[in-house]
């Protein structure tokens, strides 16, 4: 296939993904990325900071309207298939490569991450770029190595798991020392030095909080197969793959490892994908989610199925075939994205009309939401004062820190004095800037945590989704923080 086909079958997919984009409503993922983005911090309880730093910037040139910079998204996977081609044309030849490209856009994780503000398509086209520079250095220009290796550091700032492809590298040229070869040792300090030296900040924020966020769970939990959670991930890598492409990309494993075992492009693929694709597995085995190092590995597992099939004459065949049916997943799940995003405005402006029934109190009323995505999405419409250090919306309090919302300020929280606040508790050195203030809660139940801190709940009204469910707004008086 021609360059100039390629590039005309990209820009069409890129209008409809911003056409679609355009007619469609926030998801709670990229109100979430908004709210970091108002709030820079060296790290953040899911991941590194780039994505919310890269929100940002592009709000400078966008007025800071969510709405027009999530349009970047689009362009970010317009430049990733590109990458994906001309480097797969590099190593391999146009065939393969247009065929990469062609089954890239067709898998639904593609689909949506193309239309969704998050870091999993800044840090493919970050990875896909350092390998671009990589085998260029590979094949002899060896100062290509240098922005090979800023291109993965840049990648592990959106995704923590983007060091495993450098670090495949790292072992890939000390392995050379087997042969009693001298090992690029400039190569090695770039590829050890720059991803280090970009995640300094992120892992002393982690450490601070004792590794709680990056690690979630403990050491047994790490090391330890849990079969229980097998079926739940099988399930939602192919609801994210779509069977078809699911069991293809299965089968590209082993083409990935059988490539290796030859010198030239297959090797190259297995060094590129070799860690993420085995991380992905243990992930796998211990009942964790697998998405991540599935994706970073995603580019160079199909390159490696495609080159393995390429002169097989049923490859047209089932290569279209598996496109055609990952397109028809894509498009079931982009719709039901699209009406789930539907939802939020209409919660939204429910909420809004029930905040006009908060009765008046000194400093205000606020808003909590059941949980973070609905917090995040609220949090769009309902804007916090200049300058507040409090987020617009709240979730419940509880001792675990499960999100973001953990760590940053709450309603729960006092304020240090040494001021005798309670006559009767002389001991305690603090006050609620929220006692004594009404709220309404967002949920599909009542928690304790919100009846046993508010001296009279009562419903206001629901909600009905488009999934059966339903939201209900709870009118919460007096806020007197939870008993001890």
């Amino acid at each position: 296939m021609k360059t100039k086909n390629i590039l005309a079958f990209l820009g069409i997919l890129t209008l409809i993904r911003i056409i679609w984009l355009a007619t469609q409503g926030i998801s709670p993922q990229e109100a979430y990325y908004w709210m970091c983005g108002d709030r820079l911090a060296s790290a953040y309880f899911d991941g590194p900071p780039a994505t919310a730093y890269l929100v940002r910037f592009l709000g400078f040139f966008t007025g800071g309207s969510l709405e027009i910079l999530r349009f970047a998204w689009p362009l970010f996977a317009l430049l990733a298939s590109w990458l994906s081609f001309q480097w797969i044309r590099t190593i391999s030849n146009d065939v393969v490569a247009a065929w990469t490209v062609l089954a890239l856009n067709a898998l639904p994780i593609f689909n949506s991450q193309s239309v969704t503000v998050g870091p999993w398509m800044p840090a493919l086209v970050c990875i896909l770029g350092g390998l671009q520079a990589a085998y260029s250095a590979v094949e002899g220009r060896r100062k290509d190595w240098l922005p090979a290796s800023a291109c993965f550091a840049l990648a592990c700032l959106f995704r923590y798991e983007a060091v495993l492809v450098p670090l495949g590298f790292c072992i890939t040229i000390l392995a050379v020392m087997r042969h009693h070869k001298e090992p690029d040792w400039a190569a090695l300090a770039a590829l050890i030095v720059l991803p280090l030296a970009v995640l300094w900040s992120p892992l002393a924020w982690n450490a601070k909080l004792e590794w709680i966020p990056i690690a979630g769970g403990t050491l047994q939990t790490w090391w330890r197969p849990q079969p229980g959670g097998w079926g739940r991930n099988l399930v939602e890598f192919f609801r994210e793959y779509s069977f078809a492409a699911g069991l293809a990309l299965l089968a590209g494993l082993a083409a990935l490892v059988l490539g290796g075992l030859k010198r030239g492009a297959g090797r190259f693929l297995l060094v590129a994908a070799g860690l993420p694709a085995f991380w992905a597995v243990y992930q796998f085995l211990i009942g964790r989610s697998f998405s991540t190092p599935a994706w970073l590995a995603l580019v160079p597992v199909l390159a490696a199925l495609i080159g393995f099939l390429a002169r097989s004459r049923w490859m047209p065949l089932a290569g279209s075939a598996v496109v055609a049916l990952a397109l028809l997943k894509s498009a079931v799940m982009i719709r039901e994205e699209g009406r789930m995003r539907g939802v939020w405005l209409s919660v939204a402006k429910e909420v809004h009309k029930a905040t006009r029934e908060i009765p008046a109190s000194d400093g205000g009323g606020f808003l909590i939401a059941e949980n973070a995505d609905q917090a995040s999405v609220l949090a769009v419409f309902f804007k916090a004062a200049a300058g507040s250090e409090y987020p617009p919306v709240f979730v419940p309090e509880s001792p675990a820190l499960t999100s973001q919302f953990g760590l940053w300020p709450s309603y729960a929280d006092f304020v240090a004095s040494d001021l005798v606040v309670d006559e009767f508790f002389t001991e305690q050195k603090g006050y609620n800037l929220f006692a004594g203030r009404n709220a309404l809660f967002l949920g599909s139940d009542l928690p304790q945590t919100i009846k046993g801190a508010f001296a009279q709940v009562s419903p206001l009204r629901k909600i009905q989704l488009p999934d059966g469910g339903e939201l209900t707004i709870f009118l919460c008086l007096d806020y007197q923080t939870l008993p001890l």
